[in-house]
């Protein structure tokens, strides 16, 4: 099997939550932690998407739908209606943009 047949296997294999960086702190609830870590992931997905139609960019697409990378948004406003009066979750949830992503983040951070 070659490098990249096993890098995708391996990345096929890895739990999301295994990719975050470690922002979704276990004191906020449950909902809070899974956006946050799927906004994490979706955010370092799209900064190795190419474009170029490989079949990196198949796999990287497949991991995108699985995290449901499109719904953030939606999720997003979800969050805020629920937790509106909560305000340390109003004030975390300010750190994302309308798409779902950290407005401090790079794609691929």
């Amino acid at each position: 099997m070659s490098s990249a047949g096993l890098l995708l296997g391996a990345l096929a294999a890895q739990p999301a939550s295994a990719l975050s960086a470690g922002s979704a702190d276990a004191n906020w609830p449950a909902p809070m932690t899974k956006f946050i870590e799927r906004s994490e992931n979706c955010m370092h997905f799209a900064g190795e998407f190419n474009g170029d139609g490989s079949a990196r960019d198949a796999e990287i697409n497949h991991r995108m739908d699985e995290l449901r990378c499109n719904s953030l948004p939606r999720d997003l406003q979800a969050l805020r209606k629920r937790y509106r009066n909560n305000s340390r979750i109003t004030t975390r949830l300010d750190a994302y943009d309308d798409d779902g992503m950290p407005r401090d983040a790079e794609p691929g951070t």
